[in-house]
């Protein structure tokens, strides 16, 4: 066991952590933000983690979506979680002074950071297992920033002339204006219901043409491009919501006065692929589909916020 007094010796461990409404990402890793507490002690120790005398089965199928990620320890025990996995990526073992980088939609900044932060923060000493290994961790502070921002934060100092970068994700879709380097927060929004929605859509559809439904993970792999066993008819059916929701996303950006033929388009997460398999080809438009990039933007910025106090 770690006593408190000599946490002080080890040097803290920067962890960006993006917890998304369908899956949770880290620098290193993803996974489904799925957790379900286990009877008892589960036959195979892969992805379960143990913590305040229970078990937990982590990466299942996700949650289903609660705009309040405080309302419960679920998305601690998926920190605990994904701590676990980087501290082990890291060659990390036993014991980690660990600081958190996280991040809320953009618009939403103001009024839910402090809850995040609020949430996660626990004082002392955090004795749990993840696969079978004891781990003791303190966090010793998290720090949040915006979505989106986070992801191009290694960019903007090379963003002359006007930029959208809009990061669609699982629940929300966040879109930032960029002028000459500089963050028009105004003009920026967050615009509920995204992909989840969009699978949503897409199984009402197929249900009333089969009376079947598609897994979630079949659907985001038809999205990647993956080869996936389902009939013709219900290909096209997938094929065309994509284009259904490329062309609502390209329609939502020029109603919220973002021109996309005269601006600089960067579309990033999740559903960039979307955009580029399924909206029209333009000369002016980027995809960032590396869906960790709001989790490593969350840790240069903790990393860089740390070096500067």
């Amino acid at each position: 066991m770690y006593e408190t007094s000599i946490v002080g010796k080890y040097q803290p461990v920067v962890i960006g952590i993006d917890h998304g409404f369908s899956l949770i990402k880290s620098y290193h890793h993803i996974m489904s933000n799925g957790v379900a507490k286990t009877s008892g002690k589960p036959p195979v120790l892969e992805n379960s983690l143990y913590y305040n005398g229970n078990y937990y089965a982590i990466g299942g199928s996700r949650m289903t979506v609660n705009e309040d990620k405080t309302e419960n320890d679920n998305y601690f025990i998926l920190t605990l979680a994904v701590i676990a996995k980087e501290l082990k990526t890291r060659g990390i073992e036993k014991f980690a002074k660990v600081v958190l980088g996280v991040g809320v939609p953009f618009k939403r900044f103001g009024e839910e950071q402090q809850n995040l932060v609020d949430y996660l923060t626990r004082s002392g000493l955090i004795a749990f297992e993840f696969e079978g290994q004891e781990l003791t961790i303190v966090i010793q502070k998290v720090i949040c920033y915006p979505q989106c921002f986070a992801a191009i934060a290694d960019r903007i100092s090379n963003m002359e002339g006007r930029y959208v970068v809009a990061d669609i994700g699982s629940w929300t879709k966040d879109i930032v204006c960029i002028d000459n380097k500089r963050i028009n927060v105004e003009q920026s929004v967050t615009i509920s219901h995204s992909i989840i929605t969009l699978f949503q859509g897409m199984n009402s559809a197929i249900y009333a043409k089969t009376g079947k439904r598609i897994p979630e993970d079949i659907l985001q792999d038809f999205i990647l491009g993956k080869e996936v066993i389902l009939p013709f008819d219900v290909k096209e059916i997938i094929e065309q919501q994509l284009m259904e929701f490329a062309h609502k996303t390209e329609g939502q950006l020029n109603e919220y006065g973002f021109d996309i033929d005269y601006s600089n388009i960067i579309y990033v997460g999740g559903g960039a692929t979307i955009m580029r398999r399924f909206a029209p080809d333009r000369a002016n438009v980027s995809y960032l589909e590396d869906v960790r990039l709001n989790a490593r933007g969350y840790e240069l910025l903790a990393k860089s916020q740390l070096n500067r106090s």
